[in-house]
C-alpha cells in the first residue's frame, strides 16, 4: 500500500474508506494537480484535507527515500513516511509561508525515521558494520555480487559520520536537494550548509581511504 492510499485511509469515515472517490471529490482532486504548492498549503490550513492529499502525492516518493536512506529497510521507511506525513498534517498549520514545503517535510519524516533507527540495538548493527568490513571477497564474484558488496561499503562508510553528516549527504547527494533547500531544511545560510558538506565529504574520504581503500579503486 502506497503512502497516499495509507493517508487516504487514515482520515476518511470508515463509511467511505472502500469506496471509490464521488465525482464532485473526484474533480476537486483534479482541479488540485495544477495548482502550486503554496497554494495547496494555504487550503490545507484551512482545513482542506483533499490539498494536502495532494501534496502528499507530489512528495510521498521524496519523503520514502528520504526515510529509506536512513533506514535502509522498506517496510520501516514505509512506516517512518506515514507517520511523518501524518504528523506533517497535524502541524501544516505551523507552516510558515514564504519557506520551502519540501525541506519542512523532509525534516518531519527524517526525524520520525532517525528515531525508529536510534530505537535499534547498538550491539546488532555494529556487529554487521564489522561483518561487512571483515568479510573477503571471492575471487570468482560476479559484477552484480560486487556492486552489492561496494554499496554495502559504501553504507558502513556512511555509518561513521556523525548523525547530522549522514543527513547532509544524504539529502544532497542522494536526493538532490539544491543548497537552497538545504539551508532551510538545516535552519541556516547557504554559506553554512557548504561549509558541513565539505567538513562532512572530508570526514568521509578519510573513513574511505582508512578502512574501506577498496571504494578507491586503483586510484589509491
Amino acid at each position: 500500500m502506497c503512502v497516499s492510499d495509507a493517508f487516504t485511509r487514515l482520515f476518511a469515515p470508515d463509511s467511505v474508506t472502500n469506496r471509490e472517490p464521488t465525482p464532485s471529490l473526484r474533480s476537486r482532486l483534479c482541479e488540485r494537480t495544477s495548482l502550486q504548492d503554496e497554494t495547496l498549503i494555504a487550503a490545507a490550513q484551512q482545513g482542506d484535507a483533499a490539498a494536502f492529499e495532494e501534496l502528499v502525492r507530489r512528495h510521498q516518493e521524496g519523503a520514502f527515500r528520504a526515510a529509506f536512506l536512513v533506514l535502509r529497510d522498506a517496510d520501516e521507511a514505509e512506516d517512518a513516511a506515514q507517520e511523518g506525513l501524518v504528523k506533517a498534517y497535524k502541524a501544516i498549520r505551523s507552516f510558515r509561508p514564504g519557506h520551502e514545503f519540501r525541506p519542512w517535510l523532509l525534516r518531519i519524516v527524517i526525524n520520525q525515521a532517525l528515531t525508529m533507527h536510534r530505537s535499534r540495538r547498538r550491539g546488532v548493527a555494529a556487529a554487521e558494520r564489522l561483518a561487512v568490513r571483515e568479510r573477503p571477497l571471492p575471487h570468482s564474484i560476479d559484477e552484480t555480487v560486487i556492486d552489492r558488496e561496494r554499496a554495502r561499503l559504501v553504507w558502513a562508510a556512511l555509518e561513521s559520520l556523525r548523525e547530522q553528516e549522514r543527513v547532509v549527504v544524504y539529502l544532497r547527494y542522494f536526493l538532490n536537494l539544491p543548497e537552497r533547500e538545504l539551508a532551510e531544511y538545516l535552519g541556516c545560510a547557504q554559506g553554512t550548509v557548504k561549509s558541513r558538506l565539505h567538513r562532512a565529504l572530508g570526514k568521509l574520504r578519510e573513513v574511505v581511504v582508512q578502512r574501506y581503500p577498496q571504494l578507491l579503486g586503483e586510484t589509491t
